[in-house]
């Protein structure tokens, strides 16, 4: 993987970066209703919405009020949209995948047993391996594990 392809990586591996882009997903598009919704100071905020929108994952623009300065407005940009939502599919369709590889280790293994392959104790500790390894990727596990 190249360096750009990690760096936007990281951009958006960040869980304040997650929360703010999720905020504004919802439609929250004021840093200042973004800094008291997340409970994150307004400066660490606007550092973030830098970074993203730098990245290209947000847009920016001024809204004209009544009175006072013109209020800028954050809101994730079309690119933003599309490549958050390539993501999460890429990252779903990995853990299919991975959850598949459990099921078919777990089925070699299991006929391994039926056949007299394996004792119960060596199929006991086989079977916790697998698990062990697939574990955060079964289902009702934490996505942090």
């Amino acid at each position: 993987m190249d360096d750009d392809a990690v760096a936007c990586l990281q951009v958006v591996a960040s869980e304040s970066r997650q929360r703010i882009l999720a905020l504004l997903d919802k439609g929250v598009d004021h840093p200042e209703d973004l800094a008291r919704k997340l409970k994150l100071r307004r400066q660490g905020v606007d550092k973030q919405l830098v970074e993203l929108y730098e990245w290209g994952f947000v847009d920016r623009s001024a809204v004209l009020t009544a009175v006072g300065r013109p209020r800028i407005v954050y809101r994730l940009s079309e690119r933003g949209r599309d490549l958050l939502g390539r993501m999460d599919a890429l990252v779903r369709e990995f853990h299919e995948s991975m959850r598949a590889d459990c099921q078919r280790s777990l089925g070699m293994l299991e006929d391994k047993l039926a056949a007299g392959e394996l004792d119960e104790d060596a199929y006991l500790k086989q079977r916790q391996a697998i698990e062990k390894r697939y574990r955060r990727f079964l289902p009702g596990a934490s996505s942090k594990g």
